[in-house]
Parts: C-alpha cells; structure tokens; sequence
C-alpha cells in the first residue's frame, strides 16, 4: 500500500429500530435483544449497544438528567464529557464515562430529539474508548433518523 494512502472500509447498513439506522464496518457481529442491540468486533474488546424510545405524546426529558439519573444508579468515579459524542449540534446530548473495578470504560451518551432518545453504551479499554475515530463512535456519527 502506497504511504498516504486513503483506506476505505467496507460498511453495512444496519436499523436498530424503526426509527433510525446507522453504519457499521462489515465485520462487525450484532445481537437484538429486545429493546437494546449490541455490536461488536470478533476480537476486538470494543462493544457498542443501543437502545431507544419514542415519545408519542407530552414533552421530551432532557439529555442532561437523563444522564444525572444514570449516575445516580451507579455511583462511582463518572467524568462528564464537554466535547460531544455525535457531532451533530442538532440535538441534545451528553455523555459521562466511567471506569470500572476491572479498569474497563463506560461510556454512557443520551441523544435526546423532540420525539425520540437513544441509549448509546461503549465500552473497551480507554485507549480504544475514548477514542474519536474508534468504530463504535464513528457509527454514532453516521445515525440517520428514518422517523422525524
């Protein structure tokens, strides 16, 4: 391969739910299990779930306490997130990570639209994590909304 070259990966096109989709690389396996769909690289110690809800009626809950109530579910050392996880400046967001007993990353991110929330889990060592251009967080970015 030529230095400087432009590597493309093969991506497929996969619809959690009826509400949205997104790009994942073509290696990477799935499972649905009910509400929450879980993503991953044979090998790779990166795993990505996701899970949502429509709002049919009344008003939308906020991204930011959304996350409060997570943290409180699971006190410990969480680091809130000012940079945003998915790109889009559209929406509502916030992500907090935390590390587990076993020094594993969580990260935890609420996409908040006025009549739609996804659940966004990564985990995996940080270096892998916490990285912007990891598969998981790529995939992230690549979510298109097919309801409105």
């Amino acid at each position: 391969m030529q230095r400087g070259a432009i590597v493309r990966m093969t991506t497929k096109t996969v619809k959690p739910s009826s509400s949205y989709s997104l790009k994942l690389p073509e290696e990477v396996r799935e499972r649905f299990e009910g509400t929450v769909s879980s993503f991953w690289i044979e090998g790779s110690p990166l795993l990505l779930q996701l899970s949502s809800y429509i709002r049919s009626e009344g008003s939308q809950l906020e991204a930011e306490p959304r996350l409060k109530d997570r943290i409180a579910q699971d006190p410990g050392n969480w680091r809130i997130w000012s940079n945003k996880l998915f790109l889009s400046s559209k929406i509502e967001q916030a992500t907090g990570e935390r590390t587990d007993e076993t020094g594993m990353v969580w990260l935890h991110t609420y996409l908040v639209w006025p009549h739609l929330t996804i659940y966004v889990t990564i985990s995996g060592p940080a270096s892998i994590a916490e990285t912007m251009e990891n598969w998981a967080i790529r995939a992230i970015n690549s979510l298109t909304l097919t309801t409105q």
